[in-house]
């Protein structure tokens, strides 16, 4: 009983923070098309984090959490004193076979005032209704009403299980603040907290790295999906103080062992989603070499050496050479923030675009894909990516290109212009 009283105060503690009533409910303004800002770092000073976390059977909650360094605080209120004003517009759809349909939509108001936040973040709770059963798509616009930007995001909400990943709940067992980034280290300690039960077990299922990087996006072979079976399981007690993620790989944490669905939690080394190590800046120029300079090269027992050498291959300029480096891992690091799943971002289909061809020009996302365009939309030498989404019990976030043979000569050519020292782009 104890035990059960500390895990809900627990659950009070996290979302006690800025829990907010929806104030009217209004249409949301109309989605900008052109998306392409949402994978352009620097773009919007915004960068809010989001979870959803299910409840009931009828309400689920809109997590948010941002820095109070994004936002721009003035003294025109009446009292003086520095305020932020923030408004978060969201629009819930309900997706169903060939269409979607408006579930709920609402504006939340919010005032903040700096001298009385206690942490480094922002966190707000928002109630939306949502029933069990369903699946659903939410549009959320964080707009900073005094500096006059805004930033939209698109969130899944899988209610369609009670075992998905969104009817659990992460906690930091130290801070007692909810974790927005299922990218762990070995030191970091967690509490699972699943949703209005209390089961009597997590079983844990434990897969080694996935380490495959995808091919070329003419080579007609889809990305694999994670399926094999795991490498170890076991199982903890729910009334377990902390879990830790002690070796590298990928964890899935589930109340029933019968069934695929689970909170996915991975360790990707103490570095992520940075590029800091010789192997860590290796293994990314897969995408440039072939593959025995690319065995060649790993084998190598001065890794480092073995990167600087072909960066400086490239050119006969250490200038630019530097400027390929740090250009080449910019993305890397970018495409581990924006694209990982189970495995990290730059590894993704995705993420191999994004390195080589950079964020795209054009950006559209419906329900099911996004659609990535490079170049001017009228032009008849622009290119296109599609990315169909993909529905997985360890991530939300994973989409497959789909490959054509068509598209060779523009990957050849972009291979090319990086190994002969230049920044590939469609418009030159």
């Amino acid at each position: 009983m104890r035990r059960y009283l500390f895990y809900t105060a627990m659950i009070l503690m996290v979302l006690g923070l800025g829990m907010c009533k929806v104030e009217e409910t209004l249409p949301v303004k109309k989605p900008n098309k052109n998306l392409s800002y949402l994978y352009i770092p620097g773009r919007t000073p915004l960068q809010p984090e989001y979870r959803i976390y299910h409840t009931t059977d009828s309400v689920s909650l809109l997590r948010v959490r941002i820095a109070p360094n994004q936002l721009l605080f003035n003294q025109a209120g009446e009292s003086g004193n520095y305020i932020s004003f923030l408004d978060v517009r969201y629009r819930l759809f309900l997706v169903k076979k060939r269409a979607t349909a408006l579930a709920d939509s609402g504006v939340v108001h919010y005032s903040i005032d700096p001298t009385k936040l206690h942490s480094r973040v922002i966190e707000k709770s928002i109630l939306i209704r949502c029933r069990q059963g369903n699946k659903y798509i939410l549009e959320v616009v964080m707009i900073d009403m005094i500096r006059k930007t805004a930033v939209q995001k698109f969130i899944y909400v899988d209610k369609r299980t009670r075992f998905s990943s969104q009817n659990y709940m992460v906690v930091d067992v130290k801070t007692h603040r909810q974790v927005f980034s299922y990218a762990l280290d070995s030191t970091s300690a967690v509490k699972i907290i699943y949703r209005d039960q209390q089961p009597h077990a997590f079983f844990i299922r434990y897969f080694r790295p996935d380490t495959i990087i995808p091919v070329a996006p003419n080579i007609n072979v889809g990305s694999p999906i994670l399926r094999r079976p795991p490498d170890s399981t076991w199982q903890i007690s729910y009334r377990t103080d902390y879990v830790r993620l002690p070796r590298e790989g990928i964890y899935q944490f589930s109340v029933d062992s019968t069934v695929k669905d689970g909170v996915t939690l991975c360790n990707f080394g103490p570095f992520f989603p940075k590029i800091l190590s010789p192997d860590q800046m290796a293994q990314p120029l897969a995408y440039l070499l072939t593959k025995n300079e690319m065995r060649h090269l790993m084998s190598r027992p001065n890794r480092k050496l073995a990167v600087d050498e072909f960066w400086l291959s490239t050119t006969d300029d250490v200038e630019q050479a530097r400027q390929l480096v740090r250009i080449f891992y910019n993305r890397v690091y970018f495409a581990n923030i924006f694209f990982s799943t189970w495995k990290e971002g730059w590894r993704t289909d995705r993420g191999m675009i994004y390195i080589i061809y950079g964020p795209p020009d054009n950006l559209t996302k419906t329900v099911s894909r996004e659609v990535w365009t490079y170049g001017d939309e009228k032009d008849p030498g622009k290119l296109s990516f599609t990315f169909v989404r993909i529905d997985s019990p360890f991530s939300d976030n994973v989409y497959n290109l789909s490959r054509s043979a068509t598209l060779v000569t523009r990957w050849v050519e972009a291979v090319r212009t990086w190994r002969q020292g230049n920044v590939f782009s469609v418009r030159y």
